[in-house]
């Protein structure tokens, strides 16, 4: 039986989702949603440097009305933007992105409200709790442990241990060594960042001696082996970008995926459907199936014409068949929109499957300790047909 007549929802519980839902009316919204960047101190030392050698760091604010309500409580975000792979990928990407490879330009605050930094708790499952903004400057997938010259210049790629220098700092400054529950999350490569770390986060964590209940939220970060559509010698394939990204970054993958994969495949374990099957620590999945970024990185920006959608026809029918191998205790919630990254922007709670939008269903997932399947996907018929998706100009 194909996917499309599979039913919208598989086993979800809207009364106990509701629930949830009731449970959170009468509290308070959070105060300010202003976050303060913190940069690692001794960052060469620790090799928690972007790409340029600056320092890395993160954006911080305390959770909750009165600045502590849930003070042992942590949702750990790690920020999106691609990646580079070679000299002229990395060159280009200095050019256009200096923000995703040196932490000169960051601002000393930064403000976000909407997604799940919303301070709204009908809106958002953790409102009020500590929130940490990952800043992303690494270009490997928040994966790398080497460094590289081109045209005389030196290049970092430290993502891994800029982690390290992450769990570090909250432990020992803001309280992570207190926490009792955190949600490990990211957006675009911030979520194939938590496909690929979410182990070792939750691990690293153990060994330091917390107790603390941790799941991971990898949003739209589903990355897929798919086969441009054009034969354009601009568009590099995502096997050829992986396979040279690991030699470049000295790629750290999950070490279970590693081992079943003969030497030199080790870059399979950077696609989400051969790294998630080896993931121990529960996770949920959020994917459009019209991923934007991999929609347009493949093909091209719509409107499309008879060929073009045929292949992004395709492009759906791979995200929603993978999105159908999740299996408690994992959650996944994928609407048929052209969209990318949901939780940070308001389609966390605007895009709807079946009046079920992606914060309650995570609500639901993060909470429940019975193992309830949570699989949403939308079956509807037609490119950008889930309820909420946003509307060309895209």
């Amino acid at each position: 039986q194909s996917w499309r007549k599979m039913a919208r929802l598989e086993i979800f519980v809207g009364v106990l989702l509701l629930a949830v839902c009731l449970s959170v009316s009468a509290r308070p919204t959070a105060s300010s949603t202003v976050m303060n960047l913190h940069l690692y101190s001794n960052a060469t030392a620790r090799s928690a440097v972007c790409n340029d050698g600056t320092p890395s760091g993160f954006y911080f604010r305390t959770g909750g009305a009165s600045q502590n309500a849930n003070s042992s409580k942590f949702v750990i975000h790690l920020q999106g933007g691609a990646w580079c792979f070679d000299q002229a990928s990395c060159q280009s990407r200095w050019q256009s992105s200096l923000n995703l490879m040196s932490s000169s330009p960051w601002p000393s605050t930064f403000d976000i409200s909407s997604g799940i930094f919303a301070p709204d708790p009908h809106r958002n499952p953790f409102y009020d709790w500590n929130a940490a903004y990952v800043q992303y400057c690494s270009s490997d997938t928040w994966r790398g442990n080497s460094s590289a010259t081109f045209a005389g210049k030196q290049w970092q790629f430290q993502g891994h241990n800029i982690l390290i220098a992450l769990i570090e700092d909250l432990w020992s400054i803001y309280g992570l060594s207190s926490a009792t529950e955190i949600v490990f999350s990211g957006c675009s490569a911030g979520g194939q960042g938590v496909i690929v770390n979410l182990d070792f986060f939750a691990s690293y964590l153990q060994k330091k001696g917390s107790t603390a209940k941790v799941k991971g939220l990898a949003d739209a970060g589903w990355l897929q082996n798919l086969v441009p559509w054009s034969g354009d010698i601009y568009t590099t394939p995502i096997q050829d970008q992986m396979q040279k990204g690991i030699q470049l970054w000295g790629g750290v993958v999950h070490q279970g995926c590693a081992y079943s994969n003969n030497y030199g495949w080790q870059w399979l374990c950077y696609l989400s459907p051969f790294a998630y099957p080896h993931i121990r620590t529960p996770v949920f999945i959020q994917s459009e199936q019209y991923d934007t970024y991999q929609v347009t990185s493949n093909c091209c920006n719509p409107p499309f014409d008879s060929q073009e959608s045929a292949y992004v026809a395709t492009v759906r029918e791979s995200f929603a068949a993978s999105m159908y191998t999740v299996q408690p205790p994992n959650g996944v919630f994928s609407a048929a929109c052209f969209h990318h990254c949901s939780s940070e922007d308001n389609t966390f709670y605007t895009i709807t499957i079946d009046k079920v939008s992606m914060a309650d269903a995570v609500g639901f997932w993060y909470q429940d300790s019975k193992n309830t399947p949570v699989k949403i996907i939308d079956s509807c018929r037609g490119f950008n047909c889930s309820s909420g998706c946003p509307s060309a100009p895209y």
